[in-house]
């Protein structure tokens, strides 16, 4: 004589429950950023002018950065940084942009490729002569890639446009800057 196999409904009804726990488990897929993810980024880079013939010659510039994800691929945040170039006649640029923008980071494994915009002003000065406030602006797009959970690090290449606008000619002309840049960054995720 055969015999189906006899289970009570709490039996029935605690297996179904455990199919549940296991589609939710499923559900569940580990992502590198989320909402409300943060990081301090922090790197060091060549600055080169573009537009300045030979007047200006290769530098350099260490930047300070804060951001925070809105969702797993957008954050919004902001940046310090301060560079110098050396001049033709022994003088130097330095400038201090302080910008505020957007990220959007898409992420495969253990890779992330960030792409900043951002805008602000800048302190200059050259020759004894001082500027602020001028424009900032910077686009940004490097690789990083996730060491653990708390450190990536990586490299970015950087357009930086400075802009000196004068409205009145007593002063001087107005007149800009624009830079390329190669960082080598790391960023702390908290």
């Amino acid at each position: 004589m055969l015999m189906a196999p006899i289970f009570s409904q709490s039996e029935e009804e605690n297996g179904s429950q455990d199919e549940e726990n296991v589609v939710r488990k499923e559900d569940d897929v580990y992502k590198m950023n989320g909402k409300g993810d943060q990081f301090i980024k922090i790197g060091l880079m060549p600055n080169f002018p573009l537009n300045f013939g030979d007047s200006l010659y290769i530098g350099g510039a260490a930047q300070l950065g804060y951001y925070r994800f809105l969702t797993g691929w957008f954050g919004v945040g902001g940046e310090l940084m301060a560079g110098y170039n050396p001049t033709l006649g022994s003088n130097v640029l330095t400038f201090v942009p302080i910008t505020v923008g957007v990220m959007l980071q898409p992420a495969v494994w253990k890779f992330e490729f960030p792409v900043f915009f951002s805008a602000g002003v800048a302190f200059e000065t050259c020759s004894n002569k001082k500027y602020f406030p001028g424009f900032a602006g910077k686009i940004e797009a490097g690789a990083f890639y996730r060491i653990t959970e708390g450190w990536s690090a990586g490299i970015t290449g950087q357009w930086l446009y400075l802009g000196e606008w004068y409205t009145d000619t007593k002063n001087a002309d107005s007149d800009y800057g624009m830079f390329m840049q190669a960082s080598v960054s790391a960023r702390y995720h908290f």
